[in-house]
């Protein structure tokens, strides 16, 4: 590809970031994307796709499926900006007021009794079935393009592209749901009768509000979120008051989307962590995740190509962002960094989170394979509930059937980084002790890592630390116990 390719291609990602920004951020009521791909539409054209896709060096496979995945995304646009905005402006009525549907969820993360707990989640699930004729017309033109560009469908597309290893994923997967469904059930029931909820009855808002966890506020005190945040990367010797490249956001906001962020603008000279506080350990573990992203990000290299800076395995940075909210769950930090030593009972929540999360994902990609090879999408909205059900004994709605996927199959890039994390964790902890999080060591080598930016996957990674590849086994022993 030619540098004048690389410049738009640049401006395109820092203008659709931006975008991005400022309307997750709650700074800007409407997402406009439609202008940023007309201007740069070029650089998705049919013809790009297909001379990328003949590269087989690493930055033009990497380049490849960024043209094809925005081939894909220049078609929906229309429709991915009008679903937006329709989410941003949507309005849920609750006790006498009208409560902005991106914060509804945070309302819900705090309501104690099931019975409104419950009412309110279907409020929020019918504004966001109101939607779903919109979200099947989009998937449906993206298989089509998929296969339109040669590939046999979306998955495959994206398999490839991305170099996921699919069938190799699914059958861990299904290992992993396999050896953890004894521990996650008995744990479930533990936490269900906590909170007063019938197993029969149990739904994802009930597991909203039990990981909400207030009885814990006590100690995630809102005056230290930040204060902890740079605490825990000044022991690694990273001084966040010093990076000007980096921007916090934590203010609430109406219209913020409640799901945290990073959003790189520019890399490594503009990176934004946006997090919706709510209170509690949510808050910690958001900023916490957020920072590995923005790190990472902020400390890119500015002399490597485009694709190495921009582009590559998503599951990187995800693999940082996970190793710091891991931190959640490490009683040493908690008596380092917030000098608390009571922490068991937290502790064994946090754990149950990690488990129920990763087997929300598991079953996710599960699903997926099933759904980007369906003739028919809308009939997926049953074997979506079927699916998520069974894996996380809850009642599940079939409403957030496609509103809960990601696109390009990013399930996959969060399963391969909950992999990676863990053989990176054990490496730190092995190479500097349990208290890497206070080594200067520690924190060279991470920037190190960071620097590289995109150039390696995490299977090439896993080799840089001593692996020959990716291995479930740590994931699942840890889990398990």
């Amino acid at each position: 590809m030619t540098s004048d390719f690389e410049r738009a291609a640049e401006e395109f990602l820092q203008q659709i970031g931006r975008e991005h920004y400022q309307n997750g951020a709650g700074l800007k009521e409407n997402l406009d994307i439609i202008p940023i791909f007309d201007r740069y539409g070029w650089i998705f054209e049919r013809s790009t796709v297909e001379e990328a896709l003949k590269r087989e060096d690493k930055e033009g496979r990497y380049i490849a499926a960024f043209v094809a995945d925005g081939f894909l995304d220049a078609d929906v646009k229309e429709l991915s900006e009008k679903i937006t905005n329709q989410m941003t402006q949507a309005k849920i009525e609750w006790q006498g007021e009208q409560v902005p549907y991106r914060r509804a969820t945070l309302v819900l993360a705090n309501e104690p009794d099931p019975g409104k707990r419950h009412d309110l989640e279907d409020r929020i699930l019918t504004v966001t079935d109101s939607q779903n004729t919109d979200r099947v017309e989009r998937m449906q033109h993206m298989h089509i393009l998929a296969k339109d560009l040669g590939f046999t469908n979306y998955l495959v597309m994206f398999d490839q592209l991305k170099g996921i290893r699919l069938d190799w994923l699914l059958g861990e997967m299904k290992q992993l749901l396999d050896t953890t469904e004894a521990i996650y059930e008995s744990e479930l029931q533990h936490y269900l009768g906590e909170i007063g909820v019938a197993p029969d009855e149990a739904t994802p808002a009930d597991l909203v509000y039990l990981f909400r966890a207030p009885q814990f506020d006590g100690l995630f005190p809102q005056e230290k979120l930040v204060p902890s945040l740079k605490a825990t990367f000044i022991g690694m010797g990273i001084d966040l008051d010093a990076q000007k490249n980096i921007h916090l956001d934590i203010e609430s906001r109406p219209t913020k989307s409640p799901r945290a962020f990073c959003a790189p603008v520019q890399v490594p000279d503009e990176v934004y962590l946006v997090i919706s506080p709510r209170g509690g350990q949510d808050d910690y573990k958001a900023i916490l995740h957020e920072s590995g992203h923005a790190e990472h990000l902020g400390s890119v290299s500015p002399d490597l190509p485009f694709a190495f800076k921009r582009l590559g395995d998503g599951s990187i940075s995800e693999s940082y962002a996970f190793l710091f909210d891991n931190l959640l769950k490490n009683r040493n930090w908690f008596i380092e960094i917030l000098e608390q030593r009571h922490v068991d009972d937290y502790l064994r929540l946090a754990r149950f989170h990690k488990l129920w999360i990763i087997r929300r994902y598991a079953a996710k990609l599960q699903y997926e394979q099933l759904l980007h090879t369906a003739e028919d999408i809308p009939s997926m909205r049953n074997k979506y509930a079927e699916i998520l059900g069974k894996a996380l004994k809850l009642n599940v709605s079939p409403a957030n059937f496609l509103a809960d996927i990601d696109d390009g199959l990013y399930s996959a890039n969060y399963l391969r980084a909950w992999i990676f994390e863990v053989m990176l964790r054990k490496h730190m902890e092995d190479s500097f002790g349990v208290l890497w999080f206070r080594t200067k060591k520690a924190g060279d080598m991470l920037v190190g890592m960071w620097k590289q930016g995109q150039e390696f996957s995490v299977d090439e990674l896993a080799h840089q630390i001593n692996y020959e590849m990716l291995d479930t086994q740590p994931l699942m022993q840890e889990l398990a116990r």
